[in-house]
């Protein structure tokens, strides 16, 4: 089981190039809560209220991606839209890249409680 350490120092190494450089703890692991509820959100849609926790380990995997990814963002998670020099950015579905959306397992059938 990947754990809440392990998910921190791959943002580390990712971010920061350095695993033991632990300054940004405090935001990854608000990054990390935020992906987890985008997660739940877009694959259990009508129960995400009711669940707590990632399902699995490809989950948390996601997760970490997400939790980059929004990092690396820094305030642009609503861009829809941005072209220059040929750069083309375009974030319409929960404020992240649609590759990242395309590795989501299909939303979890079910009826509005």
């Amino acid at each position: 089981m990947i754990t809440a350490e392990e998910q921190l120092k791959e943002m580390r190494i990712e971010i920061l190039e350095d695993a033991e450089n632990t300054s940004k703890d405090e935001v990854f692991k608000i990054k990390l809560k935020r992906a987890k509820f985008r997660y739940l959100r877009l694959v259990y849609p009508f129960r995400y209220r009711e669940m707590t926790e990632l399902p699995d380990d490809s989950a948390r995997e996601w997760q970490t991606q997400c939790a980059i990814e929004l990092y690396n963002l820094a305030g642009d998670e609503n861009l829809t839209s941005y072209s220059e020099n040929g750069l083309s950015e375009t974030y319409a579905r929960a404020g992240i890249s649609q590759d990242l959306l395309n590795e989501l397992p299909p939303p979890e059938a079910g009826v509005i409680k």
